[in-house]
């Protein structure tokens, strides 16, 4: 956008400002104090949100170079320009609506309960060749994500594609003023989010919001709930495996390599060949012929697009590489804004290694004369040091490079892959990005340190989704505590503390020192409590930072013959108010007092003790008498202290159902990884994790044989079987084969057969039609719940987490 500060004031019904900067060109929107770009031609918007308010950051922005800012709050200062407005996040919605009317192209506007994402990039992947396309970047469908992308419309783009997701009724009006499209996709009307609406009618009379006035809506005639709201409107184009529609689909065969697929629209076929057999799959990319057609594509340009869509996350990877590297792949698309938003998690990770960029040309956005220098002014800002491109046109870059950073080019991957012994990577930070026609995941592939077909997924915006979903429980100034002990519970510990710390997080919490020391040696600068000091040298945790609990008489007695009288040391205590675990007892709270008195150079930072069960509603009334102890202990103690500790009792389980105990702070474990018992809760929460393997082998046995060790596994009629390449010895429980839990794979439901092996495990195919060797399993996740599991295996969760091999790798992903 290029917009003057008059104008924005004019926008935003703005009539009072400091009209010395009324001249002053913006080109850039930012909401976030950490990424600004360009700052003088960017203007800032102070949101505010539970924990953070933007206008805290105004005035160290003015000194970065930040000059005009749109804001709720009257601010005195005098060298810069507020635009001051009742709501800021609605300014910025008022702001978006006003410049997507001033372009007169195509905008295709998609929403419903799954797929929007898939079939927004797999339609820029279909549509790029023809239009110069401006998109959401990752999945910004939100009520501020869409705003600031329908921002990044400029005069060069001959197409829009925007997504729309709510959550509850009301949401989409604003969305559709922002958005307006031209043309609609609803992809379907499902389970997910569902807490929000009343039921499913609710919900597709919601979503159908955004479509209002549109010249075209494209959907799935099967979802009775869309045609029975839309059957009246004549501008439809519908399609259906199944039922009369105006695009139908005459012949669906699956073969080797995927599924042929005839489509009828009046008189006239059109064939295409897929590289995918799933249902989810065949129904987005039905959603994008089909409006591909309507837009006059030839079935070969549509073939042709349809041919780079391989099998490749719509999220960003972050893996254990080759050689000490970390490995962070976003190569299904590459846009300035993509390019920016990865550099931006780059910048959240390692903060001690080099950083290298595997770059692509930028096939997505064509004709932008200032790329090569805007992408230049990126790379200094997230201090790459190494640049490798991939590509005829990146080569034009070198020229605006600065000596500091060293460039290297291949024409294409396969010229990378061939170089790749003499290209040395060590101890790196790698970001792989790229235009999807480049396949850079096989470059991925190569760099990556494990080639076991088993791995675990760790979705870090679940866990940013369920962090805010507890915070929503807590008042505003609650403090939270984050628990990353045993590697935060299998997760990785570093990975999301760090995500946590760039969430401004108040507190972690680890077991053991040297789970603290890793962390602080890894840059973590958060308040680090060490909950297990029984035998630990307390200057060792002073050296490196850390704050250990004491819970006994005898840790103080020792804590002062190692540290000395003098040294000023910060300690929590851990009372034990029926836990029985760690902690002081009643009557040791008098001899503690006088401890504390005696030395005033220790700082309590907090106080707490542990509840027993706060999840469960049968412990409710000895909940209550565990809350009312400890606060009497803590009152005692904090009165001698003359100062007030952090108060705090809750764990995960406990915030929905306890709120009144939220106390100063809570502690917040397996929740953040959208575990929890409350019925309401886990209809919120989203799981963070998903344990995935692959089919090694399949084989047709027939009634009578038996499978596995000890003959556990019995065929009673002629049975598909998968040998899939996953273990007790990775973490699956042995019984679990035994107790036919059910795996997940193309909306189907396998289960086990005989006893799970140390590396391998046998499952029952037969329902779930076409399968081949390599094919991706679901062990737990989005769909196969690891409470199932675990029930079946008579533990808990935790047990379940804490219990994946190291040997199974760890991929982060980030929208």
């Amino acid at each position: 956008m290029i917009y003057s500060v008059r104008e924005l004031a004019a926008i935003l019904d703005v009539s009072e400002y400091n009209t010395l900067f009324e001249d002053v060109i913006i080109k850039h929107t930012e909401i976030d104090s950490r990424y600004v770009i360009k700052a003088e031609e960017t203007i800032f918007f102070a949101l505010k949100g539970n924990q953070l308010d933007g206008h805290e950051f105004v005035p160290d922005l003015i000194e970065k170079g930040v000059q005009v800012f749109v804001v709720s709050n009257d601010i005195k200062i005098k060298n810069a320009c507020f635009l001051i407005v009742p709501d800021v996040l609605r300014a910025l919605q008022k702001l978006a609506s006003y410049h997507r009317s001033r372009f007169l192209i195509p905008v295709i506007g998609i929403t419903g309960s799954n797929g929007k994402t898939i079939v927004k990039e797999w339609l820029n992947t279909i549509l790029q060749e023809k239009y110069i396309i401006c998109k959401n970047p990752k999945s910004f469908n939100s009520q501020l994500g869409v705003a600031l992308s329908v921002l990044e419309l400029n005069e060069s783009h001959q197409l829009g594609i925007f997504e729309a997701g709510i959550s509850k009724p009301g949401e989409m009006d604003l969305l559709r003023e922002m958005i307006q499209p031209t043309i609609g996709i609803i992809t379907n009307i499902g389970d997910a989010h569902q807490a929000g609406f009343s039921g499913m009618d609710e919900k597709t009379k919601e979503k159908l919001i955004l479509f209002n006035g549109v010249q075209k809506l494209i959907y799935c005639k099967d979802y009775q709930s869309i045609e029975h709201h839309r059957k009246q409107h004549l501008n439809n184009r519908n399609w259906s495996q199944k039922l009369d529609a105006d695009y139908n689909v005459v012949t669906l065969k699956k073969h080797k390599k995927g599924l042929h697929l005839k489509l009828k629209y009046k008189e006239l076929f059109s064939d295409f060949e897929l590289n995918f057999q799933d249902e989810a799959s065949l129904e987005n990319i039905l959603h994008c012929i089909v409006l591909a057609l309507e837009l006059q594509l030839t079935t070969s340009e549509i073939q042709a697009g349809i041919n780079q869509l391989h099998n490749l996350t719509m999220r960003l990877e972050q893996k254990e590489g080759i050689n000490g590297c970390i490995l962070i792949n976003d190569s299904y698309s590459l846009d300035f804004k993509s390019l920016q938003l990865a550099l931006q998690f780059v910048d959240q990770q390692n903060q001690q290694l080099p950083r290298t960029l595997v770059l692509t040309d930028f096939a997505e956005q064509k004709g932008t004369l200032d790329l090569w220098p805007s992408v230049e002014y990126l790379l200094e800002k997230y201090k790459i040091q190494k640049l490798i491109g991939v590509g005829k046109e990146i080569k034009e870059i070198k020229s605006y490079l600065t000596k500091q950073i060293t460039f290297l080019h291949f024409e294409s991957t396969e010229k990378l892959i061939e170089n790749f012994d003499s290209l040395y990577f060590k101890n790196e930070l790698i970001l792989i990005k790229g235009a999807r026609k480049f396949k850079l995941e096989q470059f991925f592939q190569q760099l990556s340190l494990s080639k076991h077909d088993t791995i675990l997924e760790i979705d870090l915006k679940a866990i940013t989704h369920n962090v805010n979903i507890y915070k929503s429980y807590l008042k505003e100034d609650t403090k939270i505590m984050a628990v990353v002990k045993a590697a935060a519970y299998g997760s990785g510990q570093y990975e999301i503390a760090r995500l946590l710390e760039h969430k401004n997080i108040d507190y972690f919490a680890v077991a053991y020192p040297d789970e603290g020391i890793l962390l602080r040696q890894k840059g973590i600068l958060t308040p680090i409590l060490v909950m297990n000091t029984g035998t630990t040298d307390f200057n060792l945790l002073l050296d490196h930072r850390l704050e250990p609990e004491i819970f006994s008489l005898a840790q103080c007695q020792r804590l002062i013959t190692e540290l000395g009288k003098f040294t000023k040391f910060d300690i929590h205590l851990k009372l034990d108010s029926g836990m029985h675990r760690l902690g002081f007892l009643e009557n040791e709270i008098e001899a503690l007092c006088q401890f504390l008195i005696s030395n005033r150079q220790l700082t309590v930072k907090s106080i707490f003790s542990h509840l027993s069960g706060s999840d469960q509603s049968e412990f409710d009334d000895f909940t209550k008498k565990q809350a009312v102890l400890f606060k009497q202990m803590a009152d005692k103690i904090s009165q001698v202290l003359n100062y007030k500790p952090l108060f705090h009792i809750l764990n995960s389980g406990g915030i929905a159902r306890h709120p009144e105990l939220c106390f100063d702070m809570i502690r917040l474990g397996i929740g953040m990884y959208g575990i929890d018992n409350d019925p309401k809760l886990k209809t919120l929460l989203e799981k963070a994790h998903t344990l995935k393997t692959r089919v090694s082998q399949i084989k047709i046995l027939p009634a009578g044989e038996t499978v596995s060790y000890n003959r556990s596994g019995t065929i009673s009629e002629s049975t598909k079987v998968a040998v899939l390449a996953i273990g007790y010895a990775d973490g699956l429980p042995r019984i679990a084969g035994l107790k036919a839990y059910k795996l997940w794979a193309n909306r189907v439901q396998i289960p086990l057969i005989g006893v799970v092996c140390m590396d391998m495990c046998m499952a029952d195919v037969s329902e779930l039609g076409q399968i081949e060797e390599g094919m991706e399993i679901e062990v737990f996740g989005k769909n196969a719940a690891i409470e199932s599991l675990a029930k079946i295996a008579d533990t808990i969760p935790y047990e379940i987490l804490c219990g994946i091999s190291t040997r199974v790798k760890r991929i982060f992903l980030q929208d």
